[in-house]
């Protein structure tokens, strides 16, 4: 685990409730801080992994909470193909539509490359650290 994540789960007013789930190549990590949830992607973020990635995006909050505030944290990430992109794309667009923000946090430079080259960069906000997006989306 990320240390830093560790260190954000022990600051007062904050709960955690872990959960994982392992694909072929992949892991997805859910945490639910009082104010956000980070989804932390492990792996290969690949055409088998977005269904898993699918099922936690649409479990990340209650279905009736209004304007919900998601970190994607990607710095883990070894590989990602389009289906990988299409992945944020839809969380991006299924958090939106709910009149939420989404931030992604740490992406490795090789996503960010595909990012950049795709025109993604462009409509995905990203911070350079897990406690960047956090402290941004999640601290009332």
């Amino acid at each position: 685990m990320h240390r830093s994540a560790e260190k954000l789960r022990r600051k007062k007013g904050r709960t955690s409730m872990p959960a994982s789930q392992h694909g072929p190549h992949v892991e997805i990590r859910v945490e639910r801080l009082e104010h956000c949830t980070v989804l932390s992607v492990v792996g290969e973020f690949d055409f088998e992994a977005t269904p898993m990635f699918y099922a936690h995006i649409d479990g990340a909050w209650p279905s009736d909470q209004e304007g919900p505030r998601v970190v994607i944290d990607l710095h883990e990430v070894r590989f990602c193909d389009s289906a990988g992109l299409g992945a944020l794309v839809y969380a991006f667009n299924q958090v939106t539509s709910a009149k939420g923000r989404l931030l992604l946090a740490a992406v490795p430079p090789h996503l960010r490359r595909r990012m950049r080259i795709s025109g993604l960069e462009r409509h995905l906000q990203s911070r350079e650290t897990v406690e960047q997006a956090v402290k941004e989306l999640c601290e009332p």
